[in-house]
């Protein structure tokens, strides 16, 4: 007996324009569509269903060390797209894909054609983020959108000269994909007629995270209430409170409140902690990972603040978890641990940062300025 596979309308109607199209530049749009369908599957298996694309046998790979896009997963494949031979890729976490790659080591076939081809496919697009006038930036951003499809971003980069080439890439989500520091000044997200096409950015991620920190050190004069901590405290938006949190009974900082803030594009979660009348401590925590290098520690230090390693964390720990004292004429001294979690040649940040001075009680591994190799 012959047993009969039902297959979507929509699965249908992107694999027969596929089939029936020559050009690689509907073969593209296809792709795009079907990647971003709103039922298709987010995970690694449901990459086999895209047009065009063989992979490599499941599972991903896992990497030694995360990618820049976020993604610790990759699975590579080969695409022949009308005729145009690439390289694919996709990269994501140990269930999801999040981001699509595709390699055309030929001839552009250009972003002028790719975006002309996504309209009849019925995705509409809108300039997100592009090069700013005469610098070296090579790729634009747009969003995509059309009926039944998940947020999502289309990026085209064209190389020109001696060996020309081509970079498509497609990631899912609301907000686009963020970029490496060294970028920030290359590309803006003011990309519309008549628009200025301002930086991304004003600073890099750790120089707006410095400036932060310095602006919520306590004037001498003794520390923060709530609202002067949210004022303070800038760009960050916090959320209602704050509230009960205290995590064992009789805790001197029986309120918290938390918040989210994302300095050129890097994003931090952030809790501060104490009591009705007086914020204690803040915390700070990278949700992603940035290449190494970065000194954010300085950048405070060239603020016009004393920064004193005063104790060593633990050796042989997956990260480093070192308490600096931050002093100045004109703010009541304060404590700061900084906590860098290493991952090849990426860095995840964190810091506690205690208004009133006082360090947390001391882990017996712990070792002070000069000894066991701390500084």
């Amino acid at each position: 007996m012959r047993v009969l596979r039902l297959v979507p309308l929509g699965a249908i109607a992107v694999l027969a324009a596929f089939q029936t199209s020559s050009k690689p530049e509907d073969a593209v749009a296809a792709v795009v569509k079907a990647y971003l369908g709103f039922n298709a599957s987010t995970d690694w298996s449901g990459l086999d269903k895209l047009p065009g694309i063989k992979w490599a046998p499941l599972p991903p790979k896992s990497l030694d060390h995360c990618l820049p896009d976020g993604g610790c997963f990759a699975r590579q494949g080969a695409a022949t797209l009308g005729g145009r031979t690439m390289t694919a890729i996709a990269t994501g976490a140990r269930t999801i894909v999040s981001n699509l790659y595709l390699r055309n080591a030929a001839a552009p076939i250009g972003e002028d054609a790719v975006m002309a081809a996504l309209k009849p496919a019925g995705l509409t697009t809108e300039l997100a983020r592009c090069p700013v006038q005469g610098g070296a930036g090579t790729t634009n951003w747009y969003k995509v959108t059309g009926a039944k499809l998940s947020p999502g971003f289309l990026a085209i980069q064209e190389v020109h000269g001696a060996k020309p080439s081509e970079g498509i890439t497609v990631s899912r989500g609301e907000d686009l994909p963020p970029l490496q520091p060294a970028q920030l000044a290359m590309y803006s997200e003011q990309c519309g007629p008549g628009e200025r096409k301002a930086v991304a950015a004003a600073g890099k991620p750790h120089e707006q995270l410095a400036q932060t920190v310095v602006a919520l050190l306590a004037p001498s004069a003794g520390l923060y209430d709530w609202t002067a901590l949210k004022a303070a405290a800038g760009d960050v938006a916090w959320n209602p409170g704050p509230g009960k949190g205290a995590p064992t009974p009789g805790d001197p900082n029986p309120l918290w409140l938390s918040g989210n803030v994302a300095w050129a594009g890097r994003k931090f979660s952030l809790n501060a902690i104490g009591s009705a009348t007086q914020v204690r401590i803040v915390n700070l925590e990278e949700q992603g990972l940035h290449p190494r290098g970065e000194h954010m520690l300085g950048v405070v230090y060239e603020k016009g603040i004393t920064v004193r390693l005063v104790r060593c964390g633990p050796v042989y720990t997956e990260s480093t978890n070192n308490w600096y004292s931050l002093v100045s004429a004109k703010t009541r001294t304060a404590m700061i641990r900084q906590s860098i979690r290493y991952d090849g040649n990426n860095v995840q940040d964190s810091y506690e940062l205690r208004l009133d001075g006082t360090l947390p009680a001391r882990d017996p591994r712990d070792r002070d300025p000069g000894v066991n190799d701390c500084r």
